[in-house]
Protein backbone atom coordinates (compact mmCIF):
# COMPACT_ATOMS: atom_id res chain seq x y z
CA UNK A 1 0.00 0.00 0.00
CA UNK A 2 2.69 2.42 0.61
CA UNK A 3 4.57 1.56 -2.48
CA UNK A 4 1.64 2.22 -4.12
CA UNK A 5 0.82 5.97 -2.81
CA UNK A 6 4.53 6.58 -3.13
CA UNK A 7 4.25 5.72 -6.81
CA UNK A 8 1.36 8.07 -7.05
CA UNK A 9 2.54 10.51 -5.45
CA UNK A 10 5.73 10.71 -7.38
CA UNK A 11 4.00 9.88 -10.65
CA UNK A 12 4.35 12.95 -12.81
CA UNK A 13 0.57 13.10 -13.49
CA UNK A 14 0.31 13.74 -9.80
CA UNK A 15 3.25 16.56 -9.42
CA UNK A 16 1.34 18.22 -13.09
CA UNK A 17 -1.93 18.05 -11.53
CA UNK A 18 -1.24 19.57 -8.09
CA UNK A 19 0.14 22.34 -9.83
CA UNK A 20 -2.25 23.11 -12.33
CA UNK A 21 -5.27 22.55 -9.82
CA UNK A 22 -4.29 24.18 -7.25
CA UNK A 23 -3.16 27.08 -9.83
CA UNK A 24 -5.77 26.81 -12.22
CA UNK A 25 -8.58 26.41 -9.17
CA UNK A 26 -6.89 29.84 -7.40
CA UNK A 27 -7.36 31.23 -11.54
CA UNK A 28 -11.18 29.53 -11.14
CA UNK A 29 -11.79 31.46 -7.97
CA UNK A 30 -11.09 34.87 -9.39
CA UNK A 31 -12.69 34.14 -12.54
CA UNK A 32 -16.13 33.54 -10.42
CA UNK A 33 -15.04 36.21 -7.93
CA UNK A 34 -14.85 38.35 -11.20
CA UNK A 35 -18.23 37.02 -12.80
CA UNK A 36 -19.64 37.68 -8.85
CA UNK A 37 -18.89 41.25 -8.80
CA UNK A 38 -19.55 41.68 -12.30
CA UNK A 39 -23.18 40.37 -12.06
CA UNK A 40 -23.46 42.29 -8.92
CA UNK A 41 -22.12 45.65 -9.97
CA UNK A 42 -24.04 45.56 -13.62
CA UNK A 43 -27.52 44.11 -12.78
CA UNK A 44 -28.70 41.01 -14.85
CA UNK A 45 -29.34 42.90 -17.88
CA UNK A 46 -26.20 44.63 -18.31
CA UNK A 47 -24.00 41.11 -17.26
CA UNK A 48 -26.02 39.00 -19.80
CA UNK A 49 -24.79 41.32 -21.84
CA UNK A 50 -21.43 41.05 -20.98
CA UNK A 51 -21.69 37.19 -20.82
CA UNK A 52 -22.92 37.08 -24.06
CA UNK A 53 -20.19 39.13 -25.24
CA UNK A 54 -17.62 36.77 -23.37
CA UNK A 55 -19.32 33.51 -25.18
CA UNK A 56 -18.76 35.52 -28.62
CA UNK A 57 -15.09 35.83 -27.89
CA UNK A 58 -14.82 32.08 -26.77
CA UNK A 59 -16.36 30.78 -29.93
CA UNK A 60 -14.35 33.24 -32.35
CA UNK A 61 -11.35 31.98 -30.44
CA UNK A 62 -11.66 28.49 -30.99
CA UNK A 63 -10.30 27.95 -34.16
CA UNK A 64 -6.80 29.42 -33.55
CA UNK A 65 -7.50 28.16 -29.41
CA UNK A 66 -7.78 24.46 -31.15
CA UNK A 67 -4.16 24.55 -32.20
CA UNK A 68 -3.16 24.59 -28.47
CA UNK A 69 -3.30 20.14 -28.14
CA UNK A 70 -1.26 20.55 -31.61
CA UNK A 71 0.95 22.71 -30.40
CA UNK A 72 1.35 20.75 -26.68
CA UNK A 73 1.65 17.54 -28.95
CA UNK A 74 4.35 18.56 -30.96
CA UNK A 75 6.58 20.26 -28.53
CA UNK A 76 6.16 17.90 -25.93
CA UNK A 77 7.45 15.18 -28.63
CA UNK A 78 10.21 17.49 -29.92
CA UNK A 79 13.21 15.00 -29.63
CA UNK A 80 15.88 17.45 -28.36
CA UNK A 81 16.32 21.02 -27.58
CA UNK A 82 17.80 22.62 -30.93
CA UNK A 83 14.35 21.29 -32.63
CA UNK A 84 12.32 22.57 -29.91
CA UNK A 85 13.88 26.15 -29.75
CA UNK A 86 13.22 25.71 -33.89
CA UNK A 87 9.82 24.52 -33.26
CA UNK A 88 8.87 27.62 -30.86
CA UNK A 89 10.44 29.93 -33.41
CA UNK A 90 8.57 28.79 -35.93
CA UNK A 91 5.42 28.88 -34.15
CA UNK A 92 5.35 32.26 -31.95
CA UNK A 93 6.27 33.75 -36.48
CA UNK A 94 2.78 32.17 -37.50
CA UNK A 95 1.14 33.33 -34.15
CA UNK A 96 1.73 36.79 -34.91
CA UNK A 97 -0.44 36.66 -38.89
CA UNK A 98 -2.40 34.99 -37.14
CA UNK A 99 -3.51 37.32 -34.78
CA UNK A 100 -3.86 40.08 -37.44
CA UNK A 101 -6.28 38.04 -39.13
CA UNK A 102 -8.09 37.49 -36.05
CA UNK A 103 -8.51 41.18 -35.62
CA UNK A 104 -9.55 41.80 -39.00
CA UNK A 105 -12.03 39.36 -39.31
CA UNK A 106 -13.51 40.82 -35.82
CA UNK A 107 -13.96 44.32 -37.03
CA UNK A 108 -15.61 43.34 -40.24
CA UNK A 109 -18.26 41.33 -38.41
CA UNK A 110 -18.54 43.53 -35.79
CA UNK A 111 -22.06 45.32 -37.18
CA UNK A 112 -23.88 41.45 -37.43
CA UNK A 113 -22.89 40.33 -34.41
CA UNK A 114 -23.65 43.72 -32.89
CA UNK A 115 -27.38 43.13 -34.03
CA UNK A 116 -27.89 39.88 -33.87
CA UNK A 117 -26.96 39.57 -30.24
CA UNK A 118 -29.20 43.22 -29.31
CA UNK A 119 -26.09 45.31 -28.36
CA UNK A 120 -26.21 48.71 -28.76
CA UNK A 121 -22.44 49.93 -28.63
CA UNK A 122 -20.44 48.32 -31.45
CA UNK A 123 -17.01 49.65 -29.27
CA UNK A 124 -17.36 46.18 -27.63
CA UNK A 125 -16.36 44.52 -30.59
CA UNK A 126 -13.85 46.69 -31.43
CA UNK A 127 -11.79 46.07 -27.40
CA UNK A 128 -12.20 42.29 -28.34
CA UNK A 129 -10.52 42.89 -31.84
CA UNK A 130 -7.81 44.45 -30.09
CA UNK A 131 -7.85 41.70 -27.49
CA UNK A 132 -6.86 39.25 -30.24
CA UNK A 133 -4.04 40.67 -31.38
CA UNK A 134 -2.14 39.66 -27.97
CA UNK A 135 -4.46 36.88 -27.07
CA UNK A 136 -3.67 34.47 -29.80
CA UNK A 137 -0.10 34.97 -29.59
CA UNK A 138 -0.36 34.51 -25.52
CA UNK A 139 -2.53 31.02 -26.54
CA UNK A 140 0.40 29.89 -28.51
CA UNK A 141 3.19 30.82 -26.36
CA UNK A 142 1.17 29.13 -22.61
CA UNK A 143 0.18 25.83 -25.35
CA UNK A 144 4.66 25.56 -25.74
CA UNK A 145 4.63 26.49 -22.00
CA UNK A 146 2.68 23.67 -21.42
CA UNK A 147 4.11 20.83 -24.19
CA UNK A 148 7.74 21.68 -21.91
CA UNK A 149 6.16 20.74 -18.49
CA UNK A 150 6.41 24.34 -17.39
CA UNK A 151 2.98 24.22 -15.67
CA UNK A 152 4.05 26.63 -12.76
CA UNK A 153 5.15 29.26 -15.32
CA UNK A 154 1.81 28.27 -17.36
CA UNK A 155 -0.16 29.17 -14.20
CA UNK A 156 1.48 32.08 -13.19
CA UNK A 157 0.57 33.71 -16.25
CA UNK A 158 -3.07 33.29 -16.16
CA UNK A 159 -2.65 34.08 -12.50
CA UNK A 160 -1.37 37.40 -13.14
CA UNK A 161 -3.83 38.03 -16.31
CA UNK A 162 -6.54 37.19 -14.14
CA UNK A 163 -5.79 39.52 -10.86
CA UNK A 164 -5.29 42.33 -13.09
CA UNK A 165 -8.56 41.91 -15.26
CA UNK A 166 -10.47 41.77 -12.17
CA UNK A 167 -8.83 44.71 -10.48
CA UNK A 168 -9.20 47.16 -13.55
CA UNK A 169 -12.67 46.08 -14.38
CA UNK A 170 -13.98 46.91 -10.64
CA UNK A 171 -12.28 50.25 -11.42
CA UNK A 172 -13.79 51.12 -14.75
CA UNK A 173 -17.05 50.04 -13.86
CA UNK A 174 -16.58 52.03 -10.76
CA UNK A 175 -16.18 54.86 -12.82
CA UNK A 176 -19.03 54.52 -14.76
CA UNK A 177 -18.04 52.62 -17.70
CA UNK A 178 -20.16 49.86 -17.25
CA UNK A 179 -19.59 46.68 -19.68
CA UNK A 180 -17.41 49.44 -22.08
CA UNK A 181 -15.37 48.84 -18.62
CA UNK A 182 -14.98 45.27 -18.50
CA UNK A 183 -14.33 44.90 -21.76
CA UNK A 184 -11.57 47.46 -21.67
CA UNK A 185 -9.90 45.55 -18.74
CA UNK A 186 -10.11 42.36 -20.58
CA UNK A 187 -7.71 43.76 -23.33
CA UNK A 188 -5.51 45.06 -20.59
CA UNK A 189 -5.42 41.70 -18.90
CA UNK A 190 -4.45 39.81 -22.01
CA UNK A 191 -1.84 42.62 -22.79
CA UNK A 192 -0.01 41.56 -19.39
CA UNK A 193 -0.31 37.52 -20.30
CA UNK A 194 1.35 38.28 -23.83
CA UNK A 195 4.36 40.18 -22.35
CA UNK A 196 4.85 37.51 -19.25
CA UNK A 197 4.49 34.22 -21.49
CA UNK A 198 7.17 35.96 -23.71
CA UNK A 199 9.79 36.49 -21.29
CA UNK A 200 9.26 32.80 -19.60
CA UNK A 201 10.35 31.51 -23.05
CA UNK A 202 13.22 33.70 -23.80
CA UNK A 203 15.35 30.56 -21.89
CA UNK A 204 14.05 28.15 -24.57
CA UNK A 205 15.04 29.72 -27.43
CA UNK A 206 18.77 29.03 -27.45
CA UNK A 207 20.45 26.96 -29.53
CA UNK A 208 17.89 27.11 -32.49
CA UNK A 209 18.72 25.84 -36.00
CA UNK A 210 17.13 25.84 -39.01
CA UNK A 211 14.24 23.65 -38.73
CA UNK A 212 10.32 23.20 -39.95
CA UNK A 213 7.95 20.97 -38.98
CA UNK A 214 6.38 18.51 -40.84
CA UNK A 215 3.34 21.00 -42.52
CA UNK A 216 1.09 17.76 -44.09
CA UNK A 217 1.39 15.79 -41.11
CA UNK A 218 0.51 18.85 -38.58
CA UNK A 219 -2.31 20.00 -40.95
CA UNK A 220 -4.00 16.46 -40.93
CA UNK A 221 -3.49 16.60 -37.00
CA UNK A 222 -4.97 19.87 -36.82
CA UNK A 223 -8.04 20.21 -38.70
CA UNK A 224 -9.63 17.58 -36.56
CA UNK A 225 -8.14 18.88 -33.43
CA UNK A 226 -9.90 22.59 -34.79
CA UNK A 227 -13.64 20.95 -35.50
CA UNK A 228 -13.21 18.63 -31.74
CA UNK A 229 -12.37 22.40 -30.23
CA UNK A 230 -15.46 24.03 -31.98
CA UNK A 231 -17.63 21.54 -31.12
CA UNK A 232 -16.56 20.78 -27.32
CA UNK A 233 -16.69 25.32 -27.54
CA UNK A 234 -20.09 24.85 -28.74
CA UNK A 235 -21.56 22.52 -26.46
CA UNK A 236 -20.55 25.25 -23.58
CA UNK A 237 -21.42 28.57 -25.20
CA UNK A 238 -23.80 28.55 -28.29
CA UNK A 239 -26.58 27.73 -25.33
CA UNK A 240 -25.71 31.41 -23.95
CA UNK A 241 -25.82 32.71 -27.24
CA UNK A 242 -28.92 31.21 -27.90
CA UNK A 243 -30.79 32.79 -24.81
CA UNK A 244 -29.56 35.94 -25.04
CA UNK A 245 -31.13 35.56 -28.55
CA UNK A 246 -34.53 33.76 -27.37
CA UNK A 247 -35.24 35.47 -24.06
CA UNK A 248 -35.52 38.76 -22.41
CA UNK A 249 -32.31 39.89 -21.21
CA UNK A 250 -33.33 39.23 -17.34
CA UNK A 251 -33.65 35.77 -18.06
CA UNK A 252 -29.87 35.66 -20.19
CA UNK A 253 -28.35 37.00 -17.36
CA UNK A 254 -30.34 34.46 -14.86
CA UNK A 255 -29.05 31.72 -17.17
CA UNK A 256 -25.37 33.25 -17.13
CA UNK A 257 -24.89 32.75 -13.79
CA UNK A 258 -25.84 28.98 -14.48
CA UNK A 259 -23.52 28.65 -16.62
CA UNK A 260 -20.89 30.58 -14.69
CA UNK A 261 -21.55 28.36 -11.74
CA UNK A 262 -22.00 24.97 -14.04
CA UNK A 263 -18.31 25.75 -15.62
CA UNK A 264 -16.51 26.28 -11.87
CA UNK A 265 -17.20 21.74 -12.66
CA UNK A 266 -15.89 21.72 -16.22
CA UNK A 267 -12.98 24.30 -15.23
CA UNK A 268 -12.33 22.87 -12.06
CA UNK A 269 -11.56 19.75 -13.42
CA UNK A 270 -10.08 20.54 -16.37
CA UNK A 271 -6.47 21.02 -15.39
CA UNK A 272 -6.23 17.26 -14.78
CA UNK A 273 -6.46 16.68 -18.14
CA UNK A 274 -4.01 19.29 -19.41
CA UNK A 275 -1.72 17.69 -17.72
CA UNK A 276 -2.50 14.34 -18.97
CA UNK A 277 -2.40 15.04 -22.91
CA UNK A 278 1.73 16.29 -23.37
CA UNK A 279 1.97 13.11 -20.99
CA UNK A 280 0.10 10.57 -22.89
CA UNK A 281 1.87 12.32 -25.72
CA UNK A 282 5.36 11.81 -24.82
CA UNK A 283 4.79 8.37 -23.71
CA UNK A 284 3.34 7.36 -26.68
CA UNK A 285 5.97 9.08 -28.65
CA UNK A 286 8.58 7.01 -26.74
CA UNK A 287 6.98 3.87 -26.94
CA UNK A 288 6.10 3.62 -22.88
CA UNK A 289 3.02 2.84 -21.04
CA UNK A 290 0.20 5.51 -21.41
CA UNK A 291 -2.68 4.22 -19.94
CA UNK A 292 -2.21 4.38 -15.92
CA UNK A 293 -2.56 8.02 -16.75
CA UNK A 294 -5.57 7.95 -17.85
CA UNK A 295 -7.08 5.90 -15.48
CA UNK A 296 -5.33 8.52 -12.83
CA UNK A 297 -7.47 11.41 -14.70
CA UNK A 298 -10.34 9.84 -15.26
CA UNK A 299 -10.86 8.79 -11.20
CA UNK A 300 -9.58 12.67 -10.57
CA UNK A 301 -11.67 14.28 -12.84
CA UNK A 302 -14.93 12.20 -11.88
CA UNK A 303 -14.11 12.60 -8.20
CA UNK A 304 -13.46 16.65 -8.35
CA UNK A 305 -16.58 17.34 -10.80
CA UNK A 306 -18.62 15.07 -8.39
CA UNK A 307 -17.83 17.00 -5.46
CA UNK A 308 -18.82 20.12 -7.02
CA UNK A 309 -22.26 18.37 -8.39
CA UNK A 310 -22.63 17.37 -4.44
CA UNK A 311 -22.66 20.81 -3.47
CA UNK A 312 -24.83 22.22 -5.70
CA UNK A 313 -27.37 19.42 -5.26
CA UNK A 314 -27.46 19.85 -1.29
CA UNK A 315 -27.01 24.16 -1.06
CA UNK A 316 -27.99 25.99 -4.37
CA UNK A 317 -29.60 28.60 -2.37
CA UNK A 318 -25.82 29.11 -0.84
CA UNK A 319 -24.08 28.62 -4.37
CA UNK A 320 -26.00 31.11 -5.84
CA UNK A 321 -26.49 33.65 -3.48
CA UNK A 322 -22.92 33.61 -2.46
CA UNK A 323 -21.95 34.06 -5.89
CA UNK A 324 -24.58 36.66 -7.72
CA UNK A 325 -26.60 37.69 -4.56
CA UNK A 326 -30.42 37.50 -4.27
CA UNK A 327 -31.38 38.73 -7.39
CA UNK A 328 -29.87 35.86 -9.06
CA UNK A 329 -32.52 33.42 -6.66
CA UNK A 330 -34.25 32.58 -9.82
CA UNK A 331 -31.57 30.12 -11.02
CA UNK A 332 -31.54 28.23 -8.03
CA UNK A 333 -34.05 25.35 -9.13
CA UNK A 334 -32.31 24.77 -12.01
CA UNK A 335 -28.71 24.58 -10.49
CA UNK A 336 -28.66 20.60 -9.89
CA UNK A 337 -29.48 20.18 -13.74
CA UNK A 338 -27.01 22.61 -15.49
CA UNK A 339 -24.20 20.72 -13.26
CA UNK A 340 -25.10 17.42 -14.05
CA UNK A 341 -25.11 19.00 -18.12
CA UNK A 342 -21.65 20.04 -17.17
CA UNK A 343 -20.48 17.10 -15.21
CA UNK A 344 -21.71 14.88 -18.34
CA UNK A 345 -19.61 17.00 -20.37
CA UNK A 346 -16.52 16.85 -18.43
CA UNK A 347 -16.15 13.58 -18.46
CA UNK A 348 -16.44 14.05 -21.95
CA UNK A 349 -14.44 15.97 -22.59
CA UNK A 350 -11.30 14.42 -21.53
CA UNK A 351 -12.11 11.41 -23.22
CA UNK A 352 -11.94 12.99 -26.06
CA UNK A 353 -8.93 14.61 -25.56
CA UNK A 354 -7.28 11.54 -24.24
CA UNK A 355 -8.17 10.14 -27.50
CA UNK A 356 -6.77 13.03 -29.62
CA UNK A 357 -3.21 12.83 -27.40
CA UNK A 358 -3.28 9.66 -29.11
CA UNK A 359 -3.59 10.29 -32.71
CA UNK A 360 -7.28 8.70 -32.93
CA UNK A 361 -8.92 11.96 -34.39
CA UNK A 362 -12.29 10.19 -35.60
CA UNK A 363 -13.04 10.96 -32.09
CA UNK A 364 -14.07 14.39 -32.63
CA UNK A 365 -17.34 13.19 -34.74
CA UNK A 366 -19.05 12.45 -31.78
CA UNK A 367 -18.72 15.84 -30.39
CA UNK A 368 -19.42 17.60 -33.53
CA UNK A 369 -22.51 15.29 -34.08
CA UNK A 370 -23.60 16.26 -30.58
CA UNK A 371 -23.21 20.21 -30.39
CA UNK A 372 -25.03 20.24 -34.16
CA UNK A 373 -27.40 18.71 -32.46
CA UNK A 374 -27.86 20.97 -29.32
CA UNK A 375 -28.31 24.01 -31.47
CA UNK A 376 -31.20 22.60 -33.70
CA UNK A 377 -33.31 21.46 -30.92
CA UNK A 378 -32.45 24.94 -28.67
CA UNK A 379 -33.26 26.57 -31.69
CA UNK A 380 -36.58 25.04 -32.32
CA UNK A 381 -37.70 24.30 -28.04
CA UNK A 382 -36.73 26.76 -25.98
CA UNK A 383 -40.01 27.96 -24.19
CA UNK A 384 -38.20 27.71 -20.90
CA UNK A 385 -35.06 28.06 -19.40
CA UNK A 386 -35.32 24.46 -17.71
CA UNK A 387 -36.34 22.93 -21.59
CA UNK A 388 -32.97 24.21 -22.87
CA UNK A 389 -30.92 22.58 -20.33
CA UNK A 390 -32.30 19.33 -20.60
CA UNK A 391 -31.89 19.31 -24.25
CA UNK A 392 -28.33 20.03 -23.37
CA UNK A 393 -28.19 17.47 -20.40
CA UNK A 394 -29.38 14.99 -22.54
CA UNK A 395 -27.51 15.06 -25.76
CA UNK A 396 -24.04 15.42 -23.29
CA UNK A 397 -25.38 11.42 -21.76
CA UNK A 398 -25.45 9.92 -25.19
CA UNK A 399 -22.08 11.65 -26.36
CA UNK A 400 -20.20 10.49 -23.04
CA UNK A 401 -21.77 6.78 -23.50
CA UNK A 402 -21.38 6.84 -27.40
CA UNK A 403 -17.28 7.70 -26.64
CA UNK A 404 -17.11 5.26 -23.88
CA UNK A 405 -18.49 2.96 -26.77
CA UNK A 406 -16.18 4.06 -28.87
CA UNK A 407 -13.27 3.69 -26.77
CA UNK A 408 -13.85 0.29 -25.57
CA UNK A 409 -14.38 -0.52 -29.12
CA UNK A 410 -11.04 1.62 -30.75
CA UNK A 411 -8.93 -0.07 -27.72
CA UNK A 412 -10.03 -3.98 -28.26
CA UNK A 413 -8.93 -2.83 -31.86
CA UNK A 414 -5.61 -1.60 -30.89
CA UNK A 415 -4.47 -4.58 -29.12
CA UNK A 416 -5.71 -6.89 -31.75
CA UNK A 417 -3.72 -5.10 -34.32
Amino acid sequence: MKRYIKELITHPLFSGSAIMVIGSNAINVLNYLYHLLMGRMLGPSFYGELAALISFMGLLAVIPSSLSLVIIKYVSAAKNKKETASLIKWLQARGIKVSMIMFGFTLIISPIIANFLHIGKISYLILIAVSFLFSIQTLINRSILQGLLKFKETVLTILSESIVKLASSMVLIFIGFRVGGAMLALAISVFLGWYMTTVYLKGSLQGQGEYSPNIKKMLMFSIPVILQSLATSSIYSSDVLLVKHFFTSHDAGIYASLSTLGKIIFFGAAPIGSVMFPLVSKRQSQGQDYRKIFIYSLLGTSLLASGVLLIYWLFPELAVSLLYGSAYLEATSLLIWFGIFITLFTLSFLIINYGLSLGRTSVVIFPLIAAFLQIIMIWFYHQTLLEVIIISLVISALLLVSLIIYSLYDSGGSKKN
